[in-house]
């Protein structure tokens, strides 16, 4: 790898820095950050021979980071049909049985995408209507939360469900009448029907791995927090010693795979620059959509139903407490207010040091309670959100928590109680498109504008605070604080330049702005009109 000297100018540049918030030019040394001020300051602090690179009109930031993936399965490797975006159960047949032709039998079909509650139909899944197309081919079509399934027969044979099997711990398993016969929906228990997939080859991870990269970089991200398993880092892992990771990875294992990580000799902190371990992710809960969110009080559409306790409160304890003894920081999935109670609580009874020690976060937080509100930041944890998710939430939510989304998605006042907000789209589930967010973000809208003035539109976030989101508290949740998050002399030159300048295009036209270069390391990886650089 070859670095340069360089000097990127005449563009309006966000630093991150409270000591120097914007400046109009940044000059890279090698890999690191050597200067940043005006035009005058950089040019003078720059020697020998330098290269300019002139951009009027365009915006530079902190490289983003993407604070919450599930980043393999963004690429098409992992799955045989995309059902996004999909308005009834017949087009997800027609889209499913595309697929099945490609397919020999027996080989499995895995899908992702299908949202019931934008379906015409009006109704829930079932394993009759994938049975006539699919007749020979297992498969597993999961909603685009990730918490429920939708399988056909073959898939329920095959693992063996029935009638007779009860629902597992966390798990339920939908059925179709009196005789207690599975319907082929399932919520939180895809682990039942996955045991019985055959997993995918080290070199298949690493294609994965390469092509959710690629897509990565061209939206202008220098870095992910990747919530996968070890698998999925040993691929990473592969590709970092042959030269081929470009993105920082910061990876979160599950509890089962910590004491294989510890064993194998891979410690929390110890690290290549691209690629580390230090969280330990966990669930207390599933999901709205789903309607496996944890709740305190019932869904108002459904009087009788409080969501699932995913993990017992017993459970959690004995995880958060193996994670500290590791050294480890903890991630907790926490969508319903009940959720987010428990997470608390179970911090609160086995930390051991003050606050300030920890980098734990909850992820989702997407309805509290006041009281809660304050033991986050009482505790020091942060607030992992995905804004995207209101593109698809808010009339669900709506519907299904009532008046009490006046406490829900509800980013400004996490941050006026003092709470930390890190930012990502929870890809695959989401696109990975940090614009989107930051759209979301500042508009609390989707992409039709939708709900005029914007869902609650006191919780809006400003450009800055959205910005910040994605690049310092990603850096400090991973440790790196003192490497990475802001443009600052002596950080590693990792930088993202939009094509043009958000400050000064109104919110509306952002998510169909280019990235014009994806920096990592000082090395241009990712350019528009000249794509990624090898």
């Amino acid at each position: 790898m070859t670095h340069m000297q360089a000097i990127l100018f005449k563009a309006d540049i966000f630093t991150g820095d409270a000591l120097r918030p914007r400046a109009e030019a940044v000059l890279i040394e090698g890999n690191r950050i050597k200067a940043v001020g005006s035009s005058d300051e950089v040019h003078a602090a720059a020697t020998g021979r330098v290269r300019v690179i002139d951009l009027p009109g365009q915006l530079i930031t902190p490289g983003l980071v993407d604070g919450h993936t599930h980043f393999s399965r963004c690429s098409r490797t992992y799955i045989s049909v995309d059902l996004a975006g999909l308005t009834s159960i017949e087009t997800c047949r027609r889209s499913v049985r595309a697929a099945t032709r490609e397919k020999r039998p027996g080989e499995w079909i895995i899908g992702w995408g299908w949202d019931h509650h934008a379906w015409e139909d009006k109704r829930d899944p079932l394993a009759s209507d994938l049975d006539d197309i699919t007749p020979e081919n297992p498969t597993i079509l999961y909603r685009m939360c990730g918490h429920s399934i939708w399988v056909n027969t073959i898939a329920l044979k095959i693992a063996g469900i029935n009638a007779q099997t009860p629902d597992p711990a966390g798990g339920c398993i939908v059925r179709l009448d009196g005789q207690g016969n599975p319907s082929g929906w399932m919520k939180e228990c895809d682990h039942l029907i996955k045991a019985h997939i055959p997993p995918l080859t080290l070199e298949q991870r690493k294609t994965a791995v390469l092509d959710a990269q690629a897509k990565a970089l061209q939206k202008g991200l220098t870095g992910i927090h990747s919530l996968e398993g070890l698998s999925e880092y040993a691929a990473m892992a592969d590709l970092d010693r042959e030269n081929r990771l470009k993105l920082r990875v910061h990876h979160t294992l599950p509890p089962e795979d910590l004491d294989p990580a510890l064993a194998r000799g891979i410690r929390p902190g110890a690290s290549t620059p691209r690629l580390w371990f230090q969280q330990i992710k966990m669930f207390t809960d599933g999901s709205l959509g789903s309607g496996t969110a944890l709740l305190h009080e019932p869904y108002s559409d459904e009087p009788d139903q409080y969501g699932i306790e995913f993990t017992t409160p017993a459970q959690l304890h004995e995880y958060v407490r193996a994670a500290y003894a590791a050294e480890c920081d903890v991630a907790i999935h926490a969508i319903g207010d009940k959720a987010l109670a428990n997470a608390l609580n179970t911090l609160e009874s086995e930390r051991k040091g003050p606050a300030s020690a920890y980098r734990d976060r909850v992820e989702h937080a997407q309805l509290f309670t006041p009281d809660d509100l304050k033991r986050m930041a009482d505790l020091k944890i942060t607030a992992s959100v995905q804004p995207v998710h209101l593109f698809t939430d808010w009339h669900v939510a709506d519907r299904r928590w009532g008046s009490r989304c006046s406490r829900a998605y509800a980013y400004k006042s996490i941050l006026n109680a003092g709470i930390p907000l890190q930012m990502g789209s929870d890809a695959p589930v989401m696109d990975l498109d940090p614009l989107l967010g930051l759209y979301a973000a500042v508009t609390r809208q989707d992409l039709k504008g939708r709900p005029q003035g914007g869902w609650h539109p006191e919780e809006r976030l400003t450009l800055n605070e959205a910005l910040t989101a994605f690049t310092a508290q990603p850096a400090f949740t991973a440790r790196r604080e003192i490497m990475l998050g802001s443009i600052t002399p002596g950080k590693l030159a990792d930088l993202t330049v939009f094509s043009r300048n958000l400050f000064e295009a109104p919110p509306e036209e952002w998510p169909e702005i280019e990235i014009e270069m994806t920096l990592v390391d000082g090395e241009i990886v990712y350019r528009r009109k000249q794509g990624i650089q090898k």
